[in-house]
């Protein structure tokens, strides 16, 4: 009877080992049947969805950069515009309580193109603080212009600077 029982338990036991056995060979054939390939998948979904959202921001960055360079173009001053363009220098230099000197503007050589060079040399005087400051106001204006030299000098007893600033108008 104790056999019968041993036996019963034996069978039962190789019977759970069995059981036990082929699950575990059943996960480990599910695991390389399923999730490993849907984990390399979800790999290179991530991959090609962080190129997809690096395209995206390059081409809204493009077209930012195209409606500011389109601006650029339109907003690009006219020979028409030079005499404002001189005119807001000489306001900045008064805002400042800077003396403006005669202004004068060259076109060094005119292209066949669409847009020329203008120079134009501005002089002015005043205290250093208001001759910096006049420099920062010209280098931030909205407008196109560029320092392309500054020389600075002092003439009896006033402190003086003479700009030359370049930039291009649209031939109209």
């Amino acid at each position: 009877m104790q056999d019968l029982r041993a036996g019963r338990k034996n069978k039962l036991f190789l019977a759970a080992l069995w059981m036990f056995a082929v699950m575990a060979a059943l996960n480990v054939v599910l695991y390389a049947a399923v999730v490993s390939p849907a984990a390399s998948r979800v790999h290179g979904q991530r991959s090609a969805l962080s190129e997809l959202r690096k395209r995206q921001t390059e081409a809204l960055l493009f077209q930012k950069q195209r409606q500011a360079f389109a601006g650029l173009k339109t907003g690009m001053p006219t020979q028409k515009d030079v005499p404002l363009i001189i005119k807001d220098l000489i306001q900045s230099a008064r805002k400042l309580n800077l003396t403006t000197g005669a202004i004068s503007s060259d076109i060094p050589k005119q292209d066949a193109g669409s847009q020329t060079l203008l120079m134009l040399t501005v002089p002015v005087s005043g205290p250093y603080q208001d001759l910096k400051r006049f420099i920062y106001e010209v280098e931030t204006t909205d407008r196109l212009v560029g320092i392309q030299d500054l020389k600075l000098f002092k003439d009896k007893g006033r402190l003086k600077l003479e700009m030359k600033l370049v930039t291009y108008i649209r031939s109209a």
